[in-house]
């Protein structure tokens, strides 16, 4: 018979183990780095967003205005020079996204080196 997999229906060529994930890897971690760069960006946006709110209402006579500050803060928040918080999330998802791909490349590339490597010893001492 034919000894490639065809008669016997199994795959001999052992690709399966191929353990260079580097440039799946590689290319994933610059996109999780780039969207981690984007959410600390959204991030500074919305603090000094905050800070400038914040500031514009602490004057003198706190206790006076109190009530009134916080209308204004809460006018700001609706505006629609705010920034939005659903940028964030959004980003935040990407990289919960990236983070659960290479957690899966990681964990089959860890499972498919600790089978090579029993495989290995296996040898080593069959011979």
């Amino acid at each position: 018979g034919d000894y490639e997999g065809e008669t016997y229906g199994t795959d001999t060529t052992f690709d399966r183990l191929d353990l260079s994930t580097n440039p799946y890897l590689e290319k994933h971690l610059e996109f999780l780095c780039s969207w981690v760069d984007d959410l600390s960006t959204e991030q500074h946006k919305f603090q000094y967003y905050h800070r400038g709110l914040t500031r514009g209402g602490d004057r003198g006579g706190r206790d006076k205005r109190r009530g009134k500050d916080f209308a204004a803060i809460e006018e700001g928040w609706a505006s629609s020079d705010a920034p939005r918080r659903m940028e964030s999330l959004l980003i935040s998802n990407q990289i919960r996204s990236y983070c659960d791909q290479l957690d899966d490349v990681a964990g089959s590339g860890f499972s498919k080196l600790f089978l090579t490597s029993g495989l290995h010893k296996e040898k080593k001492t069959s011979t």
